[in-house]
């Protein structure tokens, strides 16, 4: 058994594939392996491989017709022959010479089902960038050896940063699912949820080359990799929420789903919300107003649908985003509806309260336009029957 197997699906990767090998070449770690599954490439990548493992005896060359890099992963995986797994794309490289080295001791010290480091941006002139993502606390940032919960991870991202037990991966069967898109979270979803914790080391494993990779929207370009995209969202959502212990991980994931809506190439695709809609909102056909209100009706929709969210908590975000719609025009009647259900079922008995659509509707654009004076008198009249859910849209409002 060698130490470390490396995985490395190839598709078309021709003109990448001499670096990223003569980079692993250099690695300190005393024995590792490359299994690189050419997934039924149509550039010449399998005779440049080929050529590469005549001049490099770690490499291992498997084959198989297009299916996606995250069977390839699989396939992988079941070739390989190492204690520990860690994955590698063709377009990318690893950073630090004896980055696997420290990774695979830290693991054998610590008895570690996963290893986790660090992982760098790499722009197209080989120069190394800052992560954004340890700036916006998206997951963990490894500064020194030590064990870590498994919800401080943070977002299931970057799965090529870390290190896996190749017995802990077979013991919870634990694989890629079958997505075109999104794979990645999934599989990591279902590791934090299964792992006693993780050890950190403050190394630099990987080089991501993001301008290679082309950003989430160039490659989510049909209907079939929409709805992949989207439904790894859903299994990874559901994964998290299942554990009970990530409810950190699920809002800051859920978090990055808005924003990826609201991406300005996405806003105003249709299709994607019909996606959205099928996926999450239970078949709903009924499209809104703009992307704000979609996202405003999803996040009702999720927190019916995720027992991790804590209402109490959940409740100001859907609020606020409901302020932002109202500060345009009056909510539409099916978010409402939407909203008054989780008022009505989550208030306290003393508090409860029978949302008016028709009364939230006048109020708030005469709360918006408070100088008119017609808030006062709407304010003092028999008809404000309402608590504290529309009181804290009146006084949050006053203050925009």
């Amino acid at each position: 058994m060698v130490k470390v197997s490396v995985i490395m699906p190839v598709y078309n990767g021709e003109d990448f594939l001499e670096r990223s090998c003569k980079n692993l070449s250099k690695q300190t770690l005393d024995d590792f392996e490359l299994i690189c599954v050419d997934d039924g490439s149509t550039d010449n990548s399998l005779e440049e491989l080929k050529k590469l493992s005549n001049k490099y005896d770690f490499i291992k060359i498997f084959s198989q017709d297009n299916q996606g890099s995250g069977k390839a992963r699989n396939y992988g995986i079941s070739k390989a022959q190492g204690e520990y797994i860690a994955f590698l794309d063709a377009d990318d490289v690893f950073i630090d010479k004896d980055a696997l080295e420290k990774m695979y001791n830290a693991g054998i010290d610590y008895d570690a089902d996963m290893v986790a480091g660090n992982l760098l941006r790499v722009d197209n002139h080989g120069k190394f960038l800052k992560n954004f993502n340890y700036v916006d606390d998206n997951y963990a940032y490894c500064s020194k050896i030590e064990k870590i919960r498994p919800e401080e991870y943070g977002i299931p991202w970057a799965f090529y940063k870390n290190i896996y037990r190749r017995d802990f991966l077979d013991r919870y069967d634990i694989h890629f699912p079958d997505l075109k898109r999104g794979q990645d979270p999934v599989f990591l979803a279902h590791i934090l949820t299964k792992i006693d914790y993780i050890v950190t080391v403050p190394v630099n494993l990987y080089g991501y080359s993001f301008e290679a990779a082309g950003g989430p929207n160039k490659k989510i370009n049909t209907y079939e990799k929409k709805y992949d995209y989207i439904m790894h969202y859903y299994e990874s959502f559901r994964i998290l929420d299942d554990s009970n212990i990530f409810a950190d991980s699920l809002i800051k994931y859920m978090e990055s789903f808005f924003t990826f809506l609201s991406l300005k190439d996405n806003r105003d695709d249709n299709e994607l919300f019909e996606i959205v809609h099928e996926i999450f909102e239970d078949g709903n056909e009924i499209y809104l107003n703009n992307y704000v209100e979609e996202i405003a009706y999803l996040r009702l929709c999720l927190l019916d649908k995720y027992n991790s969210l804590n209402y109490n908590n959940y409740i100001k975000d859907i609020e606020d985003n409901l302020i932002k719609s109202a500060l345009k025009e009056p909510i539409p009647d099916k978010i409402l509806d939407k909203y008054s259900e989780f008022v009505k079922n989550n208030s306290k008995e003393e508090d409860m309260i029978c949302v008016s659509k028709s009364l939230i509707n006048k109020a708030i654009p005469n709360l918006v336009n408070e100088r008119t004076g017609k808030l006062e008198e709407l304010l003092s009249s028999n008809s404000w029957k309402m608590t504290a859910p529309i009181r804290k849209f009146k006084n949050r409002l006053k203050k925009q």
